[in-house]
């Protein structure tokens, strides 16, 4: 994926507005903290910001406190060793859910990001979190004087339902873009299909409309990508929709197709929860690591 400004897809207020605060934060290092809900940008953003500040892509660390809240020592390690290597070249940091880490770990941070601004290195910090950290702080669970250290620069991004004008440019996006790697030619999304997006929830953001446009690519069969291709879910009231039974008529009812999208969605679940962690993935399911890697392609899944 090429990162640049315009990965931000739409024409919104707020799309505009963080195009302005990217092309401003990467002439720079100052540090930057972005919070919002899962799937909103975050780490897109944090990229973007490297790229556009003509970064060598291999000077990109990315760190998830999520994924390694029991190794909090390994990240800060990680950091510092990233840093000390080659201290002339200009680089990026990005931590995601920090808040993760213990008041030990926040304490260390603290200080490893104070003396690199003593020393004036050319490393830009950026972190995220999905949770408030002004609450975290109050509940003494979060590090004030590590808050103030990484929020130089403070970006939210809004849920995709606060901006769903730019819902349909965003899904014409992820439509060209899987059309390049499925090469499956749709006729477009039905008339259906775009009213719904519209009216959707969309609690997993801008992440959830590119899964689910994907699986169209993957399992859809018709000329046009469909609702139930998209599996949002509500399904009691699409079975009740006559345009949409009208859409469905032609779909590949055998009985393997409905056994592969079953597993597909499942494996997808379990992987989620599991923050696609393939081992930890098998030992719910009961079976074997290497089944899981086959399933993964077979299916077709990718993160």
């Amino acid at each position: 994926m090429n990162y640049s400004v315009q990965s931000f897809v739409g024409n919104s207020g707020f799309i505009k507005e963080i195009r302005k605060i990217i092309l401003s934060v990467c002439q720079n290092t100052a540090s930057v903290l972005i919070t919002g809900e899962a799937g909103t940008g975050k780490q897109l953003f944090a990229r973007v910001v490297h790229i556009e500040g003509k970064k060598n892509p291999s000077d990109f660390l990315e760190l998830n406190c999520k994924l390694f809240y029991t190794q909090g020592e390994k990240i800060l390690n990680s950091i510092t060793k990233f840093v000390k290597d080659d201290n002339n070249r200009e680089k990026t940091v990005y931590v995601s859910n920090v808040e993760k880490l213990n008041l030990n770990q926040q304490d260390k941070l603290c200080l490893l990001l104070k003396e690199d601004a003593v020393k004036q290195s050319k490393t830009r910090f950026i972190f995220s979190s999905s949770e408030n950290l002004e609450e975290l702080m109050e509940a003494q669970r979060f590090s004030k004087d590590l808050y103030f250290q990484i929020s130089n620069v403070f970006v939210n991004m809004i849920p995709l339902r606060q901006h769903k004008e730019d819902i349909p440019e965003i899904a014409d996006y992820y439509y060209k873009y899987y059309n390049k790697i499925y090469g499956k030619e749709f006729l477009g999304f039905s008339e259906n299909a775009k009213n719904y997006m519209m009216n959707y929830f969309w609690g997993g953001n801008v992440a959830e409309l590119r899964n689910a446009i994907e699986r169209c690519f993957i399992v859809g069969h018709s000329e046009y990508i469909r609702i139930n291709d998209m599996a949002l879910g509500e399904g009691e009231s699409i079975k009740d929709s006559v345009d949409d039974v009208l859409e469905t008529s032609f779909a590949d009812k055998t009985l393997k197709t409905a056994l592969d999208t079953f597993k597909r969605e499942y494996l997808i679940k379990i992987l989620e929860e599991n923050n696609w962690n393939q081992t930890k993935t098998a030992k719910v399911l009961g079976i074997q690591r290497t089944y899981v890697i086959r399933l993964i392609n077979e299916l077709q899944i990718r993160k």
